[in-house]
């Protein structure tokens, strides 16, 4: 009889053998870290214009919206290039995967704390708290911003593959 445990660790084999063969040619390190950099401006942009669009009739608001798309298609991205190794369960992690990744998520977690802080300070000491969106943009933009630092600090970090000399054919071995 398998556990709700084993299931749902086959259903995370299974995620990853399935994103593993998606964007090949995009899984180089240039490649990753160009993404990476989208995502860091797209993520700042809206944290910027989230201090703007607390009104509900306003067109910032609607930038902001479609910029947070933007910024969630770029996580969404960032994580199929990193094989999603920033979620991943431990058990489908070598030993440097688990050491990279924790160190990206204690950053990740860093950045979520500071950021939460500089949001309580804003609130308190500017009228952006009274605007009827602003909190809910700002918190919004901020949870964004530290939901996927571990994932791009991994896609910046991770060297590019090497090539399998099996699966190519080199018969140098």
């Amino acid at each position: 009889m398998t556990t709700f445990k084993d299931r749902f660790h086959e259903q995370q084999e299974r995620q990853a053998a399935a994103y593993a063969d998606w964007l090949p040619g995009w899984r180089n390190r240039r490649t990753r870290r160009r993404v990476a950099v989208a995502w860091l401006i797209a993520a700042l942009t809206t944290i910027g214009l989230g201090t703007v669009a607390g009104s509900p009739d306003s067109t910032v608001l609607l930038v902001w919206m479609v910029l947070l798309l933007i910024t969630i298609m770029l996580q969404l991205l960032n994580k199929v290039l990193t094989n999603n190794m920033g979620e991943r369960s431990a058990r489908l992690l070598d030993e440097r995967e688990l050491a990279l990744r924790g160190r990206s998520s204690y950053v990740g977690f860093l950045v979520a704390t500071w950021s939460m802080i500089a949001a309580a300070v804003a609130f308190a000491a500017t009228p952006i708290g009274s605007l009827p969106l602003a909190p809910f943009v700002v918190l919004m933009s901020l949870g964004m911003l530290a939901a996927n630092t571990p994932s791009a600090l991994l896609a910046w970090q991770l060297p590019d593959d090497e090539p399998d000399p099996i699966a190519e054919g080199d018969s140098r071995g």
